[in-house]
């Protein structure tokens, strides 16, 4: 019963003294570099131009608030849906034209 016991205690302890050692190993081996004047640090790529969070953001609101707007006259619900859907849009729709004005202007890069 009590190896019941050890046997998680020791996985905790192994399974984060390794991810402390890979830690520990990749600090000290970027200290030796930087030491002898060979350290590059990797220069990482952006996932996506910066005007595509103003594309994606503009186009799901924009469809969030389409679809309160459309169930408010749809289902006949009230307008207690169909203000917050017209905000939605219309949020949506200054983040689709804020995407349009920086691509038009070469703000976003282009790949």
């Amino acid at each position: 019963m009590e190896i019941a016991i050890l046997v998680p205690i020791f996985g905790v302890v192994f399974g984060c003294g390794i991810a402390l050692l890979a830690i520990w190993t990749e600090y000290r081996k970027d200290r030796a570099l930087i030491e002898k004047g060979l350290y590059q640090p990797e220069k990482s790529k952006p996932a996506a131009p910066p005007g595509w969070a103003f594309l994606v953001g503009g186009s799901i609101v924009a469809g969030i608030g389409v679809a309160l707007v459309v169930s408010t006259f749809a289902f006949k619900i009230g307008s207690a849906t169909g203000v917050p859907g017209l905000v939605f849009l219309f949020i949506g729709i200054a983040l689709l034209v804020v995407y349009l004005v920086a691509k038009k202007r070469k703000i976003t890069p282009e790949d």
